[in-house]
């Protein structure tokens, strides 16, 4: 999958941003503070519903000068991607939004929650759908690894490290290593 635009509207500390890849390779650069985890962020919510660190529950409204979240705005964004199999690019688009309600007998609306709305290419999907089709094309733990380089190490457990490690490059008996590193002689002992 190759990353063709990314446009965030409305998140965390970003109104409105367009970054046009064109499927190449990009580095962001800033100082601290300035969005760049930010961007990230946005990215992974989009395919996952957690931020960059893997949370679920993390803020994504646009916040006022007194930290206080801006009410009535749509908190989207939205990725043109191109698949390898696709001669077509495809859109993913993600919107939070707050759901306001007018009680019967009021004259004001009242805040009811929130709610996302899932778009591929344009369709409406549901939540579980559009999983699915983010599972196909972009495995969690896979895009987690390449995208965080202390995710291997720190987020996995070590049976899950194991079992990538295996997967990828079979499985290794002790013999093996043993012969392949003899200064590990007296561990053989001290193992039988």
């Amino acid at each position: 999958m190759k990353l063709n635009q990314l446009t965030i509207s409305n998140f965390k500390g970003i109104r409105h941003l367009t970054i046009d890849l064109d499927g190449q390779d990009a580095n962001i650069y800033a100082d601290n503070a300035l969005g760049k985890t930010t961007i990230l962020d946005a990215w992974s919510w989009l395919l996952f519903d957690k931020d960059s660190s893997g949370a679920k529950d993390f803020n994504i409204k646009t916040l006022n000068e007194n930290g206080e979240a801006m009410h009535m705005l749509d908190h989207s964004v939205e990725a043109v991607v191109q698949m390898e199999t696709d001669p077509l690019p495809v859109v993913l688009r993600k919107v939070y939004r707050e759901k306001w309600t007018k009680k019967r007998g009021s004259a004001d609306k009242v805040f009811d929650g929130h709610t996302t709305e899932y778009q591929i290419n344009g369709v409406p999907t549901s939540k579980g759908e559009y999983q699915a089709y983010i599972a196909e094309i972009a495995p969690e733990n896979i895009f987690r690894m390449l995208t965080t380089p202390v995710f291997f190490s720190e987020q996995l457990t070590w049976q899950a490290r194991r079992e990538l490690l295996v997967n990828a490059f079979g499985e290794v008996s002790d013999e093996e290593i043993m012969a392949a590193n003899p200064e590990l002689a007296p561990l053989e002992e001290r193992l039988q």
